[in-house]
């Protein structure tokens, strides 16, 4: 059983998509990062993600900037990439928070998504 200060924890890492559009709106450069694998790029993107697999993360993790705050998405709830992602990040010292709804939810509440071929 999950005791109370873990849950509060977790949802303060977390962020809505209603607060994610949001912010993406205020600022466009906002560090959005999709952390699925090459297979999953036909789910889409947020538009204006990176894309860096949870693989890479580590090893990548130079090409985000740690003064900013970093928000990491993955497919949908199911997947728990998005929290992975943000542990780890966390740990190298960033400030970041985890969109858990993904793509699939994003695509669905029809915010701003961009194809595979598009995708930066």
């Amino acid at each position: 059983m999950r005791d109370v200060a873990t849950e509060a924890e977790s949802r303060e890492v977390q962020i809505s998509k209603e607060e994610l559009a949001r912010k993406l709106a205020e600022d466009p450069s906002l560090q959005v990062v999709n952390v699925l694998e090459p297979k999953s790029y036909h789910l889409g993107f947020i538009r204006g993600s990176k894309r860096i697999p949870l693989s890479e993360l580590e090893r990548r993790a130079g090409e985000l900037h740690k003064d900013r705050e970093v928000i990491v998405y993955c497919a949908s709830h199911e997947c728990h990439a998005s929290r992975d992602a943000a542990k780890k990040l966390e740990a190298l010292g960033f400030r970041v928070r985890a969109y858990e709804g993904g793509i699939k939810e994003w695509k669905e509440a029809g915010l701003p998504v961009e194809a595979e071929a598009h995708a930066a």
